[in-house]
C-alpha cells in the first residue's frame, strides 16, 4: 500500500493546486472527484481509490449517492492560514477530511451540522486549514445533497476570507430580498387601497419568491431554521403555484378564455399538491415537479400571446417579463440537473431574470392601478355631467345611494369593530389561563426562547423559578376543588404584585407556576423568591366562619450556565430544585 502510495505521488501532485505570493483566491482549477451510490464507503476505502479528474465549479444533477471530492494544495507562498469556500449552502452533508498523525480528522458541514458545531460560522460550508510553507497537503470532502449535486470551490487566504469589505453571492441575494421587500410594501399598500384578488396574489407571490430566494442563498440558515434539505424545492413549487393564480387573474382569463382558465385553476390545484408532496418528501417528485412546470410555463406562454392578439397591447410588458424570465429560470434547471456545465451565467443568470421580472411585474401592477384610478375619475366626470343634465334627480339618488353607503359602512365598522374584539379575546384566551389570569404555559415556552437566546448574545443572567403550592390535594380533599381554586387565585396575584414588568409569569401546570426572571443578579432573584414564600406564609383565606385557609410554597431557583443549549434545559433544572425543595420538607426555597 506504501508503494502504491508512492506511486500515485506524482499523479497527484499533477492535480495539485499551487499556492502563491501572487494571488490569494483560487477559483479555478482542478478538483478529483468520485461517486458512491451505496453511501457506504468510508475515507479509508475512499483514500485508496482512483478519481475522476474534474473542476472546482460543476454540477453533477440529481443523484441519491455520496460524491467524494480530493484536492492537494502545495503552498509556495509565505501564508500558512487559508479556507476552504464552498457556494452551495444546500447540501445535506459537506465534511471536510485532514490527514494527522495516521488519522483522519473531521470536519462537518452543510444543512444537517447547525451553525455552532461548524469550523466556521457560515451558512455555507467554509473550512480553515493551515499548510506549512513549501509542503503539500491532501484533503478529502464528502458531501449529499437532494437538492442537486453542483456547487464551487474555492481557496482563499484567511485574510481575505474574513475580510469585511469582500463581496459574496449572500450580499447579492440580500440586495434582491431587500428590492422585494419594498415591491411587496408598495403593492401591500395598493391590495389595501384595493382589496382585489390580483394584488392578493401577487402580494403572496412576491412574498414566496423572497422565501425562495432566502433559502436558495441560504441565508435562512442564519434564522437557526437550517436541516430542512427539501426547503428549496418546497418554497419553488408554492411560489409557482402562486404565480399560476396571479396569471390567471392578471391575464383576466375568466372573463376571455373560461378553458384556459379552468386548466390554471388545475394546475394551481397540481402545484400546490407537489408543495406538499415534496415537502414530505415523496420520492421522485421534484422531478415530476420540474417536468409539470415546464410545461404550464408552454402553457403560461400561449395564453399570453393569444391575450395579446387579442386586442390587449398591455400584455407586451408581461411578454417581455416571460421572454426574460423563463430562459434564465430554465438554464437554472438545466444547470442544476447536470445538461448544463455550472458556469456563473447558466448558474446565477435567474437573479437578473427574477429582477426583470419582478419590475416588469410591478409596472403592470402600477399601471393597472392606474386604469382603475383613470375609470374613477372618468366615473366622477360622467356623474357631474348627469347631474348637470338632471340636478333634481341625480340629488335624490346620490342622498339615496349615500344613505345606503353610509348604512354598509357602519355595518363594515360595526363587522370589523366585532372581528377586532373576537380577535383580541381569541389571542387572550390562547395565551393566558382562564383560572389564574396569567400566562399559560405554551405561551410562555414560546417567550422562554427568545429571553434565552438574548440572554446568551447579551451576557445577561437569566434565571428560572418554579414554583409549587405544598399539600394542594390536601386543600382540594379538605375543602373542595373550588377553594382549591380560590387558593391558586390567591397564590397568582401575590406572584402577580410580586414581580417587576420585565418579568415573565405564568401559570406552568396544576398548582405550579413558572417566573422567568431576565437581566437580574442570583442574589436578588433569591431574595424576591423567599420575600414571596414568607409573604405567602402569613396570608390567610377566609373560609366562611371557619377557621381561615393558610398554605405555604416551595420555590426551586436556577440560573443560565455556559453548558445550557436550551431553555428547557434551564427549566428542567429549576423543575429538580423544586423537587430538593419539596425533600426537604417543603416551604423553602432551593436554587439549583
Amino acid at each position: 500500500m506504501r508503494f502504491l502510495a508512492l506511486f500515485l505521488l506524482p499523479i497527484q501532485l499533477l492535480f495539485a493546486l499551487t499556492l502563491t505570493d501572487t494571488q490569494i483566491r483560487y477559483s479555478d482549477f482542478s478538483l478529483l472527484h468520485l461517486y458512491d451510490a451505496s453511501n457506504e464507503l468510508t475515507i479509508d476505502d475512499i483514500s485508496a481509490q482512483n478519481f475522476e479528474q474534474g473542476s472546482n465549479q460543476f454540477t453533477y444533477g440529481y443523484l441519491s449517492g455520496t460524491r467524494w471530492f480530493k484536492l492537494t494544495l502545495e503552498n509556495t507562498s509565505s501564508n500558512n492560514a487559508f479556507v476552504l469556500s464552498f457556494s452551495d449552502p444546500l447540501w445535506k452533508e459537506f465534511d471536510l477530511y485532514i490527514p494527522k498523525d495516521g488519522q483522519w480528522q473531521t470536519y462537518h458541514a452543510g444543512l444537517l451540522t447547525p451553525l455552532s458545531r461548524r469550523m466556521i460560522f457560515d451558512t455555507s460550508p467554509a473550512f480553515s486549514i493551515n499548510i506549512p510553507k513549501d509542503t503539500s497537503l491532501t484533503v478529502y470532502f464528502r458531501g449529499r445533497s437532494s437538492s442537486g449535486q453542483i456547487g464551487e470551490l474555492e481557496v482563499m487566504t484567511a485574510k481575505e476570507y474574513f475580510r469585511p469589505t469582500r463581496y459574496d453571492l449572500p450580499d447579492l441575494y440580500l440586495f434582491l430580498i431587500l428590492f422585494l421587500v419594498i415591491v411587496l410594501s408598495f403593492n401591500l399598500y395598493l391590495f389595501y387601497t384595493r382589496p382585489q384578488k390580483l394584488y392578493l396574489f401577487y402580494v403572496l407571490y412576491l412574498t414566496s419568491l423572497m422565501v425562495w430566494f432566502g433559502i436558495k442563498s441560504g441565508l435562512y440558515i442564519s434564522l437557526d431554521i437550517s436541516g430542512w434539505d427539501e426547503g428549496l424545492h418546497t418554497s419553488g413549487a408554492l411560489f409557482v403555484a402562486l404565480l399560476t393564480l396571479f396569471s390567471r387573474e392578471f391575464l383576466q382569463l375568466e372573463q376571455r378564455f373560461k378553458r384556459l382558465y379552468n386548466i390554471f385553476s388545475v394546475f394551481a390545484v397540481i402545484f400546490f399538491a407537489f408543495t406538499l408532496a415534496i415537502a414530505l418528501d415523496i420520492p421522485y417528485t421534484p422531478l415530476l415537479f420540474n417536468l409539470t412546470s415546464s410545461v404550464f410555463f408552454g402553457i403560461l406562454l400561449y395564453s399570453s400571446i393569444a391575450v395579446w392578439n387579442d386586442g390587449h397591447l398591455e400584455m407586451s410588458y408581461y411578454l417581455i417579463a416571460l421572454f426574460i424570465y423563463m430562459p434564465t429560470m430554465g438554464m437554472l434547471t438545466l444547470t442544476y440537473n447536470g445538461f448544463i456545465d455550472n458556469y456563473d451565467w447558466s448558474r446565477y443568470a435567474f437573479l437578473f431574470g427574477s429582477f426583470c421580472e419582478v419590475i416588469f411585474f410591478n409596472s403592470l401592477m402600477i399601471s393597472h392601478y392606474h386604469i382603475i384610478f383613470k375609470d374613477k375619475i372618468r366615473m366622477q366626470r360622467e356623474l357631474i355631467t348627469l347631474k348637470e343634465e338632471n340636478e333634481l334627480l341625480l340629488e335624490s339618488e346620490i342622498a339615496q345611494r349615500v344613505e345606503e353607503l353610509e348604512l354598509t359602512n357602519q355595518k363594515l365598522l360595526e363587522k370589523t369593530h366585532e372581528l377586532e374584539i373576537t380577535q383580541e379575546k381569541l389571542e387572550y384566551e390562547a395565551t393566558t389561563d382562564s383560572l389564574s389570569e396569567l400566562y399559560n404555559r405554551r405561551y410562555v415556552l414560546s417567550v422562554s426562547h427568545k429571553l434565552f437566546d438574548a440572554a446568551r448574545r447579551y451576557g445577561h443572567n437569566l434565571s428560572a423559578v418554579m414554583i409549587d403550592i405544598d399539600n394542594f390535594k390536601s386543600i382540594n380533599d379538605a375543602y373542595g376543588h373550588a377553594m382549591g381554586d380560590e387558593v391558586i387565585v390567591h397564590c397568582a396575584k401575590i406572584l402577580k404584585k410580586s414581580i417587576r414588568s420585565s418579568d415573565v409569569l405564568a401559570r406552568y401546570g396544576g398548582e405550579e407556576y413558572l417566573i422567568l426572571v431576565p437581566n437580574t443578579p442570583s442574589a436578588e432573584v433569591f431574595d424576591l423568591c423567599t420575600r414571596v414564600k414568607q409573604t405567602i406564609e402569613t396570608e390567610q383565606i377566609p373560609y366562611g366562619n371557619e377557621k381561615p385557609i393558610t398554605y405555604t410554597i416551595s420555590v426551586g431557583i436556577t440560573h443560565i450556565q455556559d453548558y445550557d443549549n436550551s431553555v428547557e434545559q434551564l427549566i428542567q433544572r429549576a423543575d429538580k430544585a423544586l423537587y430538593r425543595s419539596k425533600a426537604k420538607g417543603k416551604n423553602c426555597v432551593e436554587t439549583l
